[in-house]
């Protein structure tokens, strides 16, 4: 009887965080967002209050959602991701909520976003005045906004299988990321995220939960400069070793438990 309650609860739980989600992200993007870009003259100051608050927003959002019980969030290492800067933050992709848990982590974070969403009626404005990254760059343009926005002390997110993980599938990295990390001479640090039992993994719709609460575990791991010890003279040759690198850390992360 109570594993039902519980899962009713969750259920409940997890349908009021998405509209959480949703209301609350369409109140800032109509409300506080315009009116930071309407004070913030400064276009580097506008970029660091939105990131700011998107930061803060998303941490209590982590927070809400484990005081519902829909998850629960132990994190290894926390503080260096936020002490750090300036680094290529590298990270699997297993759930929809990666991608808020780690910015919710990280004070300074920076994201590769899709082109689609700089023409959203409703978050275009709120991804142009956080300065994020589109990704319909050309490549040149691409890699000078990442070593720039790493130079200012940001860390920028890269999920480097480019989507989410389907359950029992084999990790499968593409070279994008090794590419930008060998260009911009980056720093790396590895992030392994695991939830178990799985849930909002790539086609599951929001109201497909887990019987049981899902535990989600992040763990700042190595960290590594991306041209160290390759030994390739090509580039190519080297983004091809360290796809194969890190593809097999996280594959025997993830294995660890």
């Amino acid at each position: 009887m109570f594993s039902v309650v519980n899962y009713v609860w969750r259920l409940a739980g997890t349908g009021l965080a998405f509209a959480c989600f949703f209301g609350g992200g369409l109140v800032l993007a109509i409300s506080v967002f315009p009116a930071i870009a309407l004070l913030c003259r400064d276009s580097a100051q506008r970029v660091r209050t939105t990131q700011n608050v998107i930061h803060h927003t998303f941490r209590c959002y982590v927070a809400i959602l484990e005081v519902l019980g829909i998850i629960k969030l132990d994190v290894v290492g926390a503080s260096v991701l936020q002490n750090g800067g300036g680094r290529l933050i590298i990270a699997n992709h297993p759930t929809l909520l990666d991608v808020v848990i780690l910015m919710s982590l990280i004070p300074r974070a920076q994201c590769i976003v899709k082109a689609e969403l700089w023409r959203n009626r409703y978050l275009g404005g709120v991804v142009r005045w956080a300065g994020y990254i589109r990704n319909d760059l050309e490549p040149e343009a691409l890699l000078a906004a990442c070593k720039r926005a790493m130079g200012e002390g940001k860390d920028l997110i890269i999920f480097p299988e480019g989507t989410r993980t389907r359950p029992g599938e084999a990790l499968q990295f593409r070279r994008g990321f090794a590419n930008i990390a060998l260009l911009a001479e980056a720093q790396i640090q590895l992030v392994t995220i695991d939830c178990r039992p799985i849930m909002l993994s790539k086609g599951d719709p929001w109201w497909k939960i887990p019987e049981k609460r899902s535990h989600f575990r992040v763990t700042v791991g190595d960290r590594l400069d991306a041209t160290d010890g390759l030994g390739y003279q090509y580039r190519s040759l080297a983004a091809r070793q360290l796809v194969r690198r890190l593809q097999a850390y996280f594959t025997e992360q993830l294995e660890l438990g």
